[in-house]
């Protein structure tokens, strides 16, 4: 009888302890921790691309170029909502956005930026991370589901549900590295849809 209170006693306190594990910090599995250090090792990125936006008062899409080095990045919008091209340029410090016939607005952050100019959000900071497969280190992971290659199928931080419905593998400094083709986010009525058509990444330049 003792042995089987024991047995009851272990097994009500592995369940208290994946209780508290599962509501605490998620923390990715090791395929895909291997993963995303792989990719920080890499100090520029290019991805080029299309991005869908829908709101709940309008649609539309935009070529996306984005250059990113470090912390600083270059992303060239074309045509979001048929409007003219729109060039972010951001540093940690500075935030610079420049639409053809207009003056230059300046901000923190990109997403401010955004939201003055064209009213809607686009997550930039999370974005960086996000459009390579990876969680941001910024953001408590909420959600978060893999597929069956340890990668991430689905992921939720601030509030925004990523759906990850396709990779591609690349040939990266010689190496295959398996990279997101296409990235759904949705954050309350706002969904952008992101078709990467390439991908470039090498060391600093």
């Amino acid at each position: 009888m003792l042995r089987i209170r024991l047995h009851l006693f272990l097994f009500t306190v592995m369940i208290l302890v994946a209780g508290c594990t599962h509501q605490g910090r998620i923390t990715p599995p090791p395929n895909l921790l291997a993963h995303q250090t792989a990719l920080q090792t890499i100090a520029h990125w290019e991805l080029n691309g299309k991005l869908g936006i829908r709101t709940a008062e309008d649609s539309g899409s935009a070529t996306l170029k984005w250059i990113q080095t470090q912390q600083e990045y270059r992303i060239q919008l074309s045509g979001p909502f048929g409007q003219k091209s729109m060039l972010i340029t951001g540093t940690p410090s500075k935030v610079i956005l420049e639409e053809a016939g207009k003056k230059p607005l300046t901000a923190n952050t990109a997403e401010a930026l955004i939201k003055k100019a064209v009213g809607w959000t686009l997550p930039v900071t999370q974005l960086a991370f996000w459009v390579r497969g990876i969680p941001s280190p910024r953001e408590k992971i909420t959600r978060l589901r893999t597929n069956e290659l340890g990668l991430i199928d689905e992921l939720e931080q601030g509030g925004w549900v990523i759906h990850y419905s396709s990779y591609r593998q690349w040939d990266i400094q010689g190496k295959q590295l398996t990279l997101p083709q296409k990235v759904i986010a949705q954050y309350r009525d706002v969904r952008l849809i992101l078709a990467v058509r390439n991908w470039q990444m090498g060391a600093d330049q």
